[in-house]
């Protein structure tokens, strides 16, 4: 086989001629599949495919196709082909790639990329051809990731909720219900420890408006994508149970956006549902919106994005739908703050993003008051759902430590969440004694609004899961926090 192989490639390097498409297609193709392995999850729709392929593949082949043309009509430029094709391989496939890395030209580098190119083609120009070679094999282990990926879209992108009972249920009450979520607020005890080091004086304006705080609650996963799929399936997922997890799941926006089991019960019970975001992070792969409502519509999401290129202000959004709606309504209503620290500070990391994300819990605070106030003066029969997504991450250094650590002081910043419910109108007590985190929220909800406790028989274990980065090729995934609230390291 060996032989075989040093075959082909000798007739390879020995042939002088060159097919400008198949030159194009391999300078295309490489980024394409890099794109599409470190961001699957994201852009895994047809329209993705086939655009961004007829992009990536489309103007490297047609700039080939115009120099093969050129030369042909301008054989006095011939002695310098090689030379060209040489700097072309090179700098087509590095203008693709940093876009795709940085979503910008990044002019300096790929000037810099030139140049050197440039240089190398004074003396290896000859060579040009095992640039070819190198841009394939470079191709290799993306085409593995794709595949990967792909496989575990179809195996194990597949959540069955099996719950046949609730998702039948009818419920008794049907008030207007508003699940708020600010990302990544942590919960009173865990903002008052050693690390957060915070007095946020919204806990005490909730409970005097009335809301029910329940302060030792937890998410189930450490960032938005697993703990919302988790929370609208009512389901421990395992980050999807793959072979690589990460925080990019399978089918996680398709859960959180489509027809998962809490929209479900929500329009059997005939109520209009509202999904009112600040960015496009959610929707980015133009997953299919099941909601009947959406602040951000598929068409004016960009086609390359990072989950961050639209911003929405949410509550005047808010406003114009409630102004709009009676009664049996759900709005799913996510502000970006204050978020999680981004790992980012050049100096005394762990301190200044402490400071900046306590920052942002004040700026939060004004808008989750206004909020709640707007929505209490004009629709005081509504049941109103304080929750986070996540915690702060505030005392980890870096993803690694946030993957890594077992000190419970810092699993507890990765996973305590702020969770607050004003039960206006229904009486919650014997249902909610038990309601300690994110996957079981909707089945006490629901369970109070259909005054049916034997639902709650069937509620999911509250363990916490993470992502344990085992080396450089391999994580795997870990109980943190077990359903009992006890501080523990299993591998799943």
């Amino acid at each position: 086989m060996l032989k075989t192989l040093k075959g082909m490639l000798d007739g390879y390097y020995e042939n002088d001629s060159d097919n400008p498409f198949f030159l194009g297609f391999i300078c295309g193709f490489f980024p394409l599949v890099f794109y599409f392995s470190n961001n699957f999850f994201a852009i895994n729709s047809l329209n993705h495919l086939t655009s961004i392929g007829s992009l990536f593949l489309g103007i490297p082949i047609l700039y080939f196709v115009l120099l093969q043309i050129f030369f042909e009509f301008n054989p006095k430029f011939l002695k310098c082909k090689k030379h060209v094709l040489f700097v072309s391989l090179i700098f087509c496939t590095a203008v693709l790639l940093t876009y795709v890395m940085f979503l910008v030209i990044k002019k300096k580098i790929l000037l810099c990329i030139l140049i050197i190119s440039f240089l190398l083609s004074l003396k290896l120009f000859r060579e040009y051809k095992k640039i070819v070679v190198l841009i394939i094999l470079m191709t290799i282990i993306p085409i593995f990731k794709v595949s990967n990926h792909l496989i575990e879209s179809i195996v194990n992108g597949r959540y069955n909720f099996n719950d046949f009972e609730i998702l039948n249920t009818k419920l008794k009450k049907t008030p207007n219900i508003y699940l708020i979520q600010p990302d990544g607020y942590v919960a009173q005890s865990m903002m008052k420890s050693n690390i957060y080091q915070h007095e946020s004086d919204l806990y005490g304006w909730l409970r005097k408006n009335e809301f029910t705080i329940y302060d030792r609650f937890r998410s189930n996963y450490p960032a938005s994508l697993t703990s919302n799929s988790s929370m609208f399936l009512m389901k421990q997922h395992l980050f999807g149970k793959t072979i690589f997890p990460s925080i990019e799941m399978p089918n996680a926006r398709e859960i959180i956006c489509g027809d998962n089991p809490v929209n479900t019960i929500l329009t059997n019970n005939n109520y209009k549902t509202h999904f009112i975001v600040q960015d496009d992070y959610f929707q980015q792969n133009y997953s299919e919106m099941k909601y009947d409502y959406s602040n951000i519509i598929n068409e004016e999401i960009p086609l390359f994005t990072d989950g961050n290129k639209i911003k929405k202000v949410v509550f005047e959004d808010l406003l114009d739908v409630i102004n709009k709606n009676s009664f049996s309504n759900f709005y799913f209503i996510e502000k970006l703050m204050p978020h999680h620290v981004r790992f980012s500070a050049p100096d005394d990391r762990v301190e200044t993003e402490r400071k900046l994300y306590i920052q942002k819990i004040e700026e939060v605070n004004v808008w989750l008051k206004e909020t709640i106030s707007y929505i209490s003066e004009v629709d005081n029969e509504a049941i109103i759902i304080v929750l986070a997504d996540h915690g702060g991450w505030v005392g980890m250094v870096n993803y690694n430590e946030m993957f890594q650590t077992q000190d419970q002081a810092k699993i507890e910043s990765i996973f305590s969440t702020l969770a607050a419910i004003k039960w206006n109108g229904v009486d919650p007590k014997g249902y909610d004694t038990d309601l300690v985190s994110n996957v079981n929220l909707f089945r006490v909800l629901f369970s109070v609004l259909s005054e049916n406790k034997q639902y709650l028989d069937n509620m999911e274990d509250d363990s916490s899961y993470n992502i344990h980065i085992k080396n450089y090729f391999y994580n795997s995934v870990y109980q943190v926090v077990n359903d009992k609230g006890e501080f523990v390291f299993i591998e799943k």
